[in-house]
C-alpha cells in the first residue's frame, strides 16, 4: 500500500532531509512540504484530495503544531497526524494526545521506525516512540492531569447511538466479529465505528474505552 504523506514543519532544512529519507521509502509518496500551521489549514480547505498521514512539527510561529493537529482533526477526523518532533515533555505530550494526534515521534527515529509507525496508524492503531511511550506511562502512573488550555471539547456529545451501542457491547468483552454479527452489520462496518469512537474520544486502547464508558 502506497501512502501519501503531509510535512508540516517551520524548519526547510529538516523537512528536506526527512523528504530525502522518506524517498528511500518505496511505499511513500510526499504530496506536500508546508511551513506553518496557518498554511496547512488553507492548504486543506483549497485542495480536495488530501494526503493519508500528516508529519506535524510542534514548535511553529502563529499556530504550533498541536493547535493545527485540534483543528485539522475537528474538520477531518479521519487524517491521521504524527507528531515528529524533538520535544518530549509532558506538556507537549499530553496536548497532542488530547489535540486528536495518531502518534509521536522523535525526529531522531529510524526510517524503518516511521515506516512502522505509517503501517500502524493506517491500521487503525496509534504509535509512540519508545521513549514517549515510556514517559507516557510515567505520566499515567504518577497520576499526571495535564493543563489542556488549548483544547476544548465535549466529545461525549460526539458520539452516535450506534456508537455508544458499540461501545457499551465492547465493555461487555465482546470482539469484532462477535459485535458484527450480533449488530448484523459487516465487520468492516464496525471496524469503522470503533476507529471513529477512538478519534472523537481520543483514546488509544480497548481499555481505554471500557473505563471511559464506566465513568460516563
Amino acid at each position: 500500500m502506497k501512502y501519501k504523506i503531509g510535512i508540516v514543519d517551520d524548519n526547510e532544512k529538516i523537512a528536506t532531509q526527512l523528504q530525502t529519507r522518506l524517498a528511500l521509502l518505496g511505499n511513500v509518496e510526499v504530496m506536500f512540504y508546508i511551513n506553518g500551521g496557518v498554511k496547512t489549514l488553507e492548504w486543506f480547505s483549497t485542495h480536495t484530495q488530501h494526503p493519508d498521514i500528516v508529519l506535524m512539527d510542534i514548535e511553529m510561529p502563529e499556530k504550533n503544531g498541536i493547535q493545527t493537529t485540534f483543528e485539522l482533526k475537528q474538520l477531518y477526523p479521519n487524517l491521521k497526524i504524527i507528531m515528529l518532533t524533538v520535544f518530549d515533555n509532558e506538556e507537549h505530550i499530553f496536548n497532542a494526545i488530547k489535540a486528536g494526534a495518531t502518534g509521536y515521534l522523535m525526529k531522531e527515529e529510524k526510517l524503518g521506525r516511521i515506516q512502522q509507525a505509517f503501517d500502524e496508524v493506517m491500521e487503525g492503531g496509534s504509535s509512540m516512540s519508545a521513549m514517549i511511550a515510556q514517559k507516557t506511562m510515567q505520566m499515567m502512573l504518577n497520576g499526571f492531569k495535564g493543563t489542556a488550555t488549548e483544547i476544548h471539547r465535549e466529545q461525549e456529545d460526539k458520539l452516535t447511538k450506534r456508537e455508544f451501542e458499540i461501545l457499551e457491547h465492547l465493555s461487555k468483552g465482546l470482539k469484532s466479529q462477535e459485535l458484527a454479527d450480533k449488530l448484523f452489520i459487516s465487520p468492516a462496518t464496525v471496524k469503522k465505528h470503533i476507529e471513529n469512537i477512538y478519534n472523537k474520544l481520543q483514546l488509544h486502547s480497548r481499555v481505554e474505552l471500557v473505563n471511559w464508558f464506566h465513568q460516563h
